[in-house]
């Protein structure tokens, strides 16, 4: 497996790029629910549970970490690390899901990573991406053997969204659900822990798309403004708005 090899200066270049990237592609980056990261107690570690639906997952999930100053990894398709091993000074390291034997090697890594620390790992545990509206939610048992490994955690389901709403490109739109701590022990059964983390992902996806559907989004905290090249594109019903107006 591919270790992570973190570089705090690299970090803080990256964040400037990531930033700016994620600026000009989206109509910003929203968030619900930091204050359940925020306020979090800091005695044992946290991981972080995402939907998979996008090749931007990772690099919102960083950003995320780093608006919070949260000490961060992330588990990584040793391909797709291969690909772009940059990762590895940002947190990442590697999985190969369909070889028992490697997976195996990085649970026990990320148990090393995590034990005794307050650090935070993130993890895409479908696997691979997939529309964010396909039920039920499938989720491999590899947090739950990650758990068990590292002892007692904190952990948070994660929803991410990329929306098309009143602008030309999309939103993201993020929610993070409530921190629940898991002790591990003798009745520790992984299949069980996947279920509970499958259903309250499945309803943090969920209440995303509900407050998209609502145009609810008052709780949302904008953490990646837009950059704005020239005037604002416009919707197609405002510009319908403002042609009324002319012709009154």
């Amino acid at each position: 497996m591919i270790r992570a090899r973190k570089s705090a200066w690299f970090e803080r270049l990256f964040a400037v790029y990531n930033r700016n990237l994620i600026a000009r592609r989206f109509e910003g980056l929203r968030v619900a629910g930091l204050e359940h990261l925020r306020d979090r107690p800091r005695d044992v570690p946290l991981v972080l549970y995402a939907n998979h639906s996008s090749w931007w997952d990772g690099l919102v999930a960083f950003q995320i970490g780093r608006v919070l100053a949260l000490d961060q990894y992330a588990m990584m398709e040793e391909q797709h690390l291969r690909e772009y091993p940059f990762h590895r000074r940002l947190g990442a390291f590697s999985v190969v899901r369909e070889n028992a034997r490697e997976a195996a090697r990085s649970i026990e890594y990320a148990g090393e990573l995590l034990r005794g620390t307050s650090r935070v790992l993130w993890i895409f545990p479908q696997g691979v991406t997939l529309p964010n509206d396909v039920r039920p939610l499938r989720l491999y048992t590899g947090a739950a053997h990650i758990i068990k490994q590292t002892g007692t955690v904190y952990v948070a389901p994660v929803a991410m969204r990329y929306e098309f709403l009143d602008d030309f490109r999309p939103d993201i739109l993020v929610r993070v659900g409530e921190v629940e701590r898991i002790e591990t022990g003798a009745n520790f059964n992984a299949k069980k822990v996947t279920g509970l983390l499958t259903e309250n992902l499945t309803s943090t996806l969920d209440r995303v798309c509900g407050d998209i559907i609502q145009r609810d989004l008052t709780h949302y905290e904008e953490i990646v403004a837009p950059r704005r090249k020239g005037r604002r594109v416009k919707s197609p019903e405002s510009l319908s708005t403002a042609d009324k107006g002319k012709a009154s």
